[in-house]
């Protein structure tokens, strides 16, 4: 049932990412709603459930696009390690934590396939033009993710797979 769950939120989370325009004056970047979902993953699930969200969901943002296979899996896994070193000294259930771990994820992703991308010649960015984009998927990773937390999280209680421990979340029902 988990694998289930996991493969429809990634899922949705690939078509919300795929048909939300890009806004040029945030360098063109895309609503990370699949590094949001990664995010989820690795703050509030056990090892196996975020690498293979990593894994997952790198795959379909790389199929979406013309990213060779496997870039945005590395690009998630390596960032998801990093912030599976953080789970147990931050609020996991806090928007705060979403809001930073989102952002951090959405640049870092970013910078990582620039790098990738580039070192095999496959664009040709200048370092401002990855800036740019890079802190525009900053800022819709600051903003998504909180809220794709929340229906990722959501909607894992409701299947039964989770149960919440942080009254402030029994709350909001």
């Amino acid at each position: 049932m988990n694998a289930l769950v996991m493969g429809f939120i990634l899922t949705v989370a690939a078509l919300v990412q795929a048909v939300v325009p890009a806004p040029p004056w945030l360098g063109q970047a895309k609503l990370p709603a699949l590094a949001a979902v990664v995010v989820y993953y690795t703050l509030a699930r056990e090892r196996r459930d975020w690498l293979w969200a990593a894994i997952m969901a790198g795959l379909l943002q790389d199929g979406m696009s013309l990213i060779p296979f496997g870039y945005s899996s590395f690009a998630f896994g390596l960032l998801a390690i990093h912030i599976a070193r953080f789970r147990d000294v931050v609020f996991v259930h806090e928007s705060i934590t979403h809001m930073l771990f989102g952002s951090w994820m959405a640049a870092g992703s970013t910078l990582v396939l620039y790098v990738l991308l580039t070192s095999t010649g496959l664009i040709e960015w200048t370092v401002g033009q990855a800036g740019h984009k890079a802190v525009g998927a900053a800022a819709l990773g600051l903003v998504a993710t909180p809220w794709i937390f929340y229906g990722c999280a959501r909607l894992d209680r409701l299947m039964g797979l989770v149960e919440s421990t942080d009254s402030s979340w029994q709350e909001l029902h």
